[in-house]
């Protein structure tokens, strides 16, 4: 269990407050280099009245829903007042950065004026600082409306070729969908959008179908009504499957240790009657013409704060002799830390990181604020001819949305090198 920690509820709070204090000066500073002076009140009443409501919304859905609703709809609309909060926090947070630099430059015009500066004529102008923070601020909170209205249905296909020298004849060719962290709860009545992912993926007619974790966000619970649709999933020789950090239902209290062994007991269940091979630290053999190929599957491993319930030595056994190994594993830092170069294991798949669902991809460069937790968060990670690739995820939590790092769908396809 975890408790709650105050002093963190505070720092947040003050966080909150001083970005709101600072972006209203910023409106301010604009009023009155316009010489709107006049309207600086019905301003305050606006800005006020605005932040108020955004406070209660965020405050209230989450308190009314939890008692009144199921934890999967409480924990839904928990999203959606989550996302209030940043639609209305993030811009303003990006325009108090343009106030403070604008304060910062004014100070420096008073206090080096006529040593650094010369003329007022060369001196940049603050109102433009503003301005540009301003707007830069309109066009991030129409990137989260989108996010959160289109971005997090708005899942595409991502093609990947791989080539390997040792990958038996028989595979070549072999095509591979992965994916990850559905999150089903976070989707809840939207069974018509999550068809239409399962669509998209049965259209691409793969051999294998991985799905490296996080089926749920916390509780098997959030699986019902769902069995049809991911049983509709078709891959013609087989549908495989592992288990994601939030899949054990550690980031909740449960009544006994008995009740969380049930949840978890139950989500393995829905995952097998829904056609899914779950591996829980074992491994498959699949023949091809003669020749074969391991599929390893490992329950998650990750570094603190999240648990390691994997072993991959359990999870390789009896793989040692074949030519060719996929491991699938949620965390990409299991691979760092266990997989590369201490085993001969030739293709990983993990999710895990989401992509943290904001960020750019701008053909082969990208960037998203998760690159400060992991070293590997999305794409393709290739050494030494071992490779690691990491779903940015199909589904969404916290956030109930998508800004750039919209919802994927990875197709693999395996070849030999060399092969014409």
């Amino acid at each position: 269990m975890r408790r709650r920690n105050p002093m963190l509820a505070y720092f947040l709070i003050s966080i909150v407050a001083i970005i709101e204090i600072i972006a209203y000066l910023g409106g301010r500073i604009l009023l009155f280099d316009w010489g709107k002076t006049g309207i600086t009140g019905f301003y305050s009443v606006v800005y006020l009245t605005e932040t108020c409501i955004v406070i209660l919304l965020t405050i209230l859905i989450p308190m009314l829903m939890r008692r009144k609703h199921s934890y999967v709809k409480s924990t839904y609309y928990s999203f959606q007042a989550i996302g209030i909060a940043m639609a209305d926090l993030l811009p303003k947070l990006l325009f108090s950065l343009f106030v403070i630099i604008s304060l910062i430059v004014q100070g420096a015009y008073v206090i080096f004026d006529k040593l650094i500066f010369h003329s007022a004529k060369n001196r940049l102008d603050l109102e433009t600082l503003l301005i540009i923070g301003g707007l830069l601020g309109i066009f991030l909170l129409a990137a989260i409306i989108r996010g959160i209205i289109i971005g997090r249905f708005d899942f595409r296909v991502v093609r990947q070729a791989l080539d390997f020298d040792n990958l038996p004849r028989a595979f070549e060719g072999l095509k591979i969908v992965q994916i990850s962290d559905m999150h089903i709860g976070s989707f809840y009545n939207h069974h018509d959008r999550v068809q239409e992912a399962i669509e998209l993926i049965n259209e691409l007619s793969p051999d294998l179908i991985l799905f490296t974790g996080d089926m749920v966000n916390n509780t098997a619970e959030e699986t019902k009504g769902w069995k049809e649709i991911f049983a509709g999933l078709r891959a013609s020789m087989g549908k495989f499957s592992i288990l994601g950090n939030h899949d054990y239902g550690d980031y909740i209290r449960w009544s006994s240790e008995e009740a969380k062994k049930k949840n978890l007991q139950e989500l393995i269940d829905f995952e097998r009657s829904a056609g899914f091979d779950i591996m829980l630290n074992e491994n498959r053999i699949i023949e091809r013409n003669g020749e074969k190929i391991a599929i390893i599957g490992v329950e998650n491993w990750g570094n603190p704060p999240f648990a390691r319930y994997g072993y991959l030595p359990d999870a390789m056994r009896g793989t040692e002799h074949l030519p060719f190994s996929i491991l699938m594993s949620h965390d990409p830092s299991h691979w760092d830390e266990e997989v590369f170069g201490k085993t001969h294991i030739d293709l990983t798949l993990s999710g895990h990181t989401h992509g943290m669902q904001f960020g750019i991809i701008i053909g082969n460069w990208k960037w998203s604020p998760v690159q400060w937790r992991y070293e590997r968060w999305g794409g393709l990670y290739r050494h030494n001819g071992q490779c690691l690739y990491v779903n940015r995820g199909l589904g969404h939590i916290g956030f109930p949305g998508r800004v750039g790092m919209l919802p994927e769908i990875t197709l693999i396809e395996l070849r030999r090198t060399n092969v014409r």
